[in-house]
């Protein structure tokens, strides 16, 4: 074998060799944190409490990070309508190993309330009880797509969605 494809084996091997060692390096918390790399970015649009005869839009900024080293997302919300607040949160989410569950903290001046989470046919379902959650997505148009949800007679019914685009970046 000459020289030159013997240097081109030896570079494909160390490639394979390293490219496999990050990927293998990475924990399980950030192997499903990155499942919902479809979240992150800073966000602007507008959302709705339902039903939407009852309440005028609002205007929404959410600004999305990972941190921890890709361990935890960290979720800042702020709703305003006519200029004053709607909603404020910091939220933390993030995925526990051993439950093999996802975590969803959001954080208002009125304290913390906890969600948990699951991954269900790309969206992140949080829910509290039986009888409320929120849902994460990404439409096939480019939205970022928040949405709680209220169980009524066994049924699931939106009291509020927000519909985000992508913006340059927010500060809060």
């Amino acid at each position: 074998m000459n020289i030159v494809k013997q240097n081109n084996t030896v570079l494909i091997l160390l490639t394979i060799f390293f490219t496999t060692q990050i990927t293998f390096a990475q924990s399980v918390e950030q192997q499903e944190m990155a499942k919902l790399s479809f979240m992150i970015g800073d966000w602007k649009g507008t959302g709705s409490s339902l039903p939407k005869e009852e309440n005028k839009p609002y205007d929404v900024l959410s600004k999305v990070r990972y941190d921890l080293d890709g361990e935890l997302i960290v979720l800042k919300h702020r709703s305003q309508r006519g200029g004053k607040s709607v909603l404020s949160l910091h939220t933390i989410i993030y995925y526990n190993a051993e439950e093999e569950q996802y975590y969803y903290y959001a954080f208002r001046k009125k304290g913390a309330r906890p969600f948990t989470g699951t991954i269900i046919d790309g969206k992140l379902i949080c829910t509290i009880g039986d009888d409320y959650q929120l849902v994460f997505q990404r439409t096939p148009e480019g939205f970022f797509n928040e949405y709680g949800e209220k169980r009524v007679d066994g049924i699931w019914v939106k009291n509020f969605e927000d519909l985000l685009l992508p913006t340059s970046e927010i500060t809060f």
